[in-house]
């Protein structure tokens, strides 16, 4: 009888202590991220890296623009929005340094995009810069418009980059960074359109349907 009775105990005991390491078991898996979990989070990091890395690049692009008045003259209109646009590159540009540094997770280095399509925007340009060369190149308000253009595309797909890494990114604190990239990005944007706009359409043709593409996006916007 005392034998079944320890038997017994002994049973309880181990069925107890089954039970707790279950448990504990149970709440360590809920505690650690599975393999998978942290294969996704790397994947998605490492997608969002890419996305750093291209922003990164297309930033030092337009901070270059500037280099374009070296040799030749413009308007001040124009000379005043390429000098906003080209110091706020300057500027994300050392804050995404910044954040690289703070953030080790993050690399602003990779190379993201595939060998020929490298080559192919080396080749872009290229012909780019030779509009602008002296003596060959354009000159008055064709040259103003060219160089509001070449911004108008770059600011374009900027500010997409940014608001699609605000809209990926994970971490509170680059997220906003993000966002309030992506709001100036697009602030900076709309002042280079407004102008080309306003003055430097080729014919009246192109600035109605410009001026009515921006009528019905502010009216869409209120």
């Amino acid at each position: 009888m005392n034998l079944s009775r320890t038997c017994g105990a002994l049973l309880i005991g181990l069925a107890t202590l089954v039970g707790g390491c279950a448990a504990n078991s149970a709440a360590l898996q809920e505690a650690e991220p599975r393999p998978e979990q942290k294969a996704d989070a790397q994947n998605q990091r490492k997608i969002l890296n890419e996305g750093y890395s291209l922003l990164y690049s297309e930033l030092g692009n337009l901070s270059k623009v500037h280099l374009i008045f070296l040799v030749k003259s413009e308007a001040k209109p124009v000379n005043d929005v390429t000098t906003a646009a080209t110091e706020y590159a300057d500027d994300l540009k050392k804050m995404l340094e910044r954040v690289a540094k703070d953030y080790p997770a993050v690399n602003i280095k990779l190379e993201p995009l595939p060998v020929i399509e490298q080559r192919t925007r080396e080749a872009l340009g290229k012909d780019r810069v030779l509009s602008f060369a002296p003596v060959v190149g354009l000159t008055g308000e064709s040259f103003d418009r060219r160089v509001l253009q070449t911004q108008e595309g770059l600011l374009n797909h900027l500010r997409f980059v940014a608001k699609t890494l605000a809209d990926e990114e994970p971490e509170p604190s680059l997220k906003q960074i993000a966002n309030t990239a992506h709001n100036k990005l697009e602030d900076l944007y709309k002042q280079v359109l407004d102008l080309l706009i306003e003055k430097y359409y080729v014919n009246t043709g192109e600035r109605k349907v410009g001026t009515a593409d921006r009528n019905v996006a502010k009216k869409e916007a209120q």
